[in-house]
């Protein structure tokens, strides 16, 4: 107890100290998210911020632009109109000076369109608007040079003299007679005195389109008038030309006096325009002015809060730099705390091994003679002693199946712990099971005059497939259990299989008792290694390790089942467990169950035994003899192998650990023998070890099977006969 104690000390103690730094860690990795949450959402506050100041900036520049833009159209549209005025004035005054300023001023326009077009690669206005202008220009100088020739003809002709006297040949003057005669027809009427109306009358009479009566009573007068129409063809082609010249002269003077007109209209049209631009010029200058100005201010801003997000980054700089150190203070801390965890699972793990080996060898050095005492003790049992005799060896038993059990529970409970353990897969009867677990617990009931009872409700010829040895070791604690605390009444085991597929039942088992009962505290830790309930109603001190009910509970979940229970205090309590089992053909129990009736089949047969414990080959010895079946004996795997290649033997029972050469190469040398024949015989390997890979190593090297110490004559013959007869 007080050994089982120290380990539970300082497993706990190691435990503590790795749950410690595992909080800490998982504190320290919270952490860690945080700091990593902050420094995502800080860049992408900063990506925000460096994103919204570049689209300010590129906004404010695209704005001066724009209004840059603007102020350039606004003088191409003024230079238009200023070279348009100069084309007409240089139309109408044929001055060259406003050609030139024509000139100068389209020229001007189309630099500020080749400025814009720079500026906008991507559009085609600009474009557009310097073909126009070139298309404009173009035409105007082929207008204007058609109207210098125009002119040029007006004045020309106007220069022409039709009045001076040129040398022509004189010709005959032709002289034709005409007479014309002309009808004249006149009408007298006779005066007739209209009264005159006043305004309204004639209005109305207007309206209503009504003539006055007239006296029609008229006098026609007829008369005939002879003329001479004949005419000199030289006067009449002078008063020709003086109609044309005098035409002409006309239409020049009137072109003149247009021009004049022009003239001054477009001087007033261009001082009008002059003024305009003025205006337009102090306008523009005032909004630029403004313009600057509010630029000025709006920068002014800008500038101001560009420096506080500055220093709020810098701030926000120094808290990320902070945050990195503090996340790389805590991946150290991590990594150190990892390595220590590390190190305490190596150190666990190498703990876990050396006490699972101590333990181990424990068992060994405890079984060997356990093995002899509890072997001898069962033999002298069945002599015929006086009672008192019989009750000494009883006492002998008694105590050396106590030791056995708590050496059990100790190496269960470690072997439960590193979790090196493996169930059976074998076919067995419950019922059947149930049954020798309540037999040989029943002498405990008795003695205490404590009713054992059962209730099994499925079939009893039903068959599982599962570990027996692992179902009997539950139902054995928790009936041991409950008869240990339970001083009146009974103990009642209930069993059942509900069927939850056609292969697959879940044995469900009950134990019922009417003992003190479990406080609710101390059923929430009865399942604890080491866990021990102290009752101050019962005046019995409670023995054993305190692993019963661990051991219990490890067995049900590592096979997928569940324990539970429910207790009154001073009632009693009920510990119920359910483990699913594959269900199966009950032949195979059958078969199993027919070993131990075919003893008398062991007669004349040869076994070898094998053992460097003299003690444990008497016991070996006095068992096997009983049956009549013939020994020789061998103390080291040497002398052995030597009696093997002599003899002929039906088994050999041989102990594993031994000096000079142990058990396992014993066999192997068997195995490896060349008559084929002698190296098939069965060999079982008696042990004290547990240990489940010290089991499969000693398989592996050929043993049939394993017997193992402290065994019971009913133990050792069912292996041998199982051997032996197949």
């Amino acid at each position: 107890m007080i050994f089982a104690s120290m380990l539970h000390f300082r497993r706990s103690a190691l435990t503590q100290r790795m749950t410690i730094n595992t909080k800490k860690s998982a504190s320290r990795y919270g952490l860690i998210v945080i700091l990593l949450l902050a420094l995502f959402i800080s860049a992408i506050f900063f990506y925000t911020r460096n994103n919204r100041i570049h689209l300010l900036s590129e906004n404010v520049n695209q704005l001066n632009s724009i209004e840059s833009d603007y102020s350039q159209l606004d003088t191409c549209v003024l230079l238009l109109y200023r070279a348009d005025n100069n084309c007409r004035l240089f139309e109408a005054t044929g001055n060259n000076a406003y050609m030139k300023l024509f000139s100068s001023e389209i020229g001007r326009v189309s630099k500020i369109l080749d400025t814009l077009q720079f500026r906008e690669s991507t559009t085609t206005y600009s474009k557009n608007v310097k073909g126009l202008v070139s298309q404009k220009k173009a035409k105007m100088q082929v207008y204007l040079k058609l109207k210098q020739l125009t002119d040029s003809l007006f004045l020309i002709n106007a220069n022409i003299d039709t009045l001076k006297q040129r040398t022509f040949t004189k010709g005959m003057e032709i002289t034709q007679g005409r007479f014309k005669t002309m009808v004249v027809i006149d009408t007298i009427k006779p005066k007739v005195d209209v009264k005159e109306k006043g305004l309204f009358g004639r209005i109305a009479d207007a309206f209503s389109r009504k003539k006055g009566k007239v006296d029609t009573n008229a006098v026609l007068v007829k008369k005939e008038i002879t003329l001479d129409t004949s005419l000199s063809s030289k006067n009449y082609n002078k008063m020709q030309i003086k109609n044309i010249n005098t035409y002409f002269r006309n239409l020049y003077a009137a072109n003149k006096i247009l021009k004049d007109n022009e003239i001054g209209i477009l001087r007033i049209n261009s001082r009008i325009i002059n003024e305009i631009v003025f205006l337009l010029q102090n306008f523009k200058t005032s909004e630029l002015a403004f313009a600057s100005q509010t630029k000025k201010s709006i920068q002014y801003d800008l500038d101001n809060t560009f420096k506080s997000i500055d220093k709020i980054y810098f701030v926000i700089f120094g808290l990320l730099f902070v945050l990195v150190a503090i996340i790389l203070f805590n991946l150290w801390k991590i990594y150190r705390n990892e390595s220590q965890l590390i190190d305490y699972g190596h150190r666990i793990s190498q703990y876990a091994q050396s006490k699972s080996r101590f333990l181990a060898n424990m068992s060994h050095e405890i079984r060997t003679p356990l093995n002899s005492v509890i072997g001898f003790s069962e033999q002298l049992s069945q002599e015929n002693l006086s009672s008192q005799q019989k009750e000494q060896v009883e006492a002998i038993k008694t105590s050396s199946e106590l030791l056995l059990d708590l050496v059990n529970d100790i190496l269960d409970f470690s072997k439960y712990e590193v979790g090196k353990i493996n169930f059976d897969k074998v076919a067995f009867a419950p019922a059947d099971a149930i049954n020798e677990v309540l037999n040989s617990i029943a002498i405990q009931a008795s003695r205490k005059g404590i009713k054992l009872e059962k209730e099994i409700s499925f079939n009893e010829g039903l068959t599982i497939i599962g570990d027996s040895l692992r179902l009997k070791q539950l139902i054995m604690n928790l009936l041991s259990n409950a008869i240990k605390f339970t001083d009146k009444g009974s103990v009642t085991l209930k069993a059942d299989v509900i069927a939850v597929s056609k292969k697959i039942g879940t044995l469900k088992i009950q134990v019922i008792d009417t003992g003190v009962g479990i406080e609710d505290k101390d059923a929430a830790v009865i399942f604890d290694e080491f866990s021990q309930v102290n009752y101050s109603t019962t005046k019995n001190t409670q023995k054993g390790t305190g692993l019963g009910l661990a051991i219990c509970k490890r067995i049900v979940e590592l096979q997928k089942g569940k324990i539970g229970l429910t207790s009154v205090v001073g009632k009693g309590s009920n510990f119920t467990f359910e483990i699913p089992y594959e269900l199966c053909d009950d032949v195979a129990s059958k078969q199993k169950s027919l070993a131990i009736t075919n003893v008398g089949h062991l007669a004349g047969k040869r076994i070898l035994l094998v053992d460097d414990n003299k003690m444990n080959v008497l016991l070996a010895q006095t068992v096997i003899k009983k049956y009549n079946v013939i020994t020789d004996t061998a103390y080291d795997g040497s002398e052995a192998f030597q009696l093997f290649t002599k003899n002929n033997y039906d088994l050999i029972l041989t102990d594993v650990q031994m000096p000079i050469m142990g058990g396992v190469e014993l066999t192997r040398m068997i195995r490896a023998d060349k008559d084929t024949i002698k190296s098939k015989v069965p060999v079982l390997g008696v042990t004290a070890n547990v240990l489940e890979e010290d089991r499969d190593r000693y398989l592996a090297a050929g043993m049939n099977d394993l017997v193992l110490k402290p065994y019971s004559e009913k133990e050792l013959i069912a292996k041998i006969v199982s051997y032996i007869i197949a």
